[in-house]
């Protein structure tokens, strides 16, 4: 059993670190990160291309469904998935 555990826990660390890999460099990546990918896989909103109120409107619905995100946080993280996942992007 602790085999299959640690080989599960090897799986989870490298896929976590590839997802990271996936974001583009900036201030609001690593919260990015914690904050979306607990609940998706980073494609799943990497893909997605938003305006700014689009955004707004998607982190308030996933607040809504539990996401951790804090008063201070919620500004810069649409700033950054505004700038790097917006339509034409």
């Amino acid at each position: 059993m602790r085999t299959a555990r640690a080989v599960c826990f090897a799986v989870a660390l490298t896929a976590g670190t590839a997802q990271a890999q996936e974001l583009p460099p900036g201030k609001m990546r690593d919260t990015v990160q914690a904050a979306c990918s607990t609940c998706h896989p980073v494609t799943r909103f990497t893909a997605l291309r938003k305006g700014r109120t689009g955004w707004i409107i998607t982190m308030n619905s996933m607040i809504d469904k539990g996401a951790v995100i804090g008063d201070s946080e919620f500004e810069p993280l649409v700033d950054y998935l505004a700038e790097h996942f917006a339509p034409g992007k």
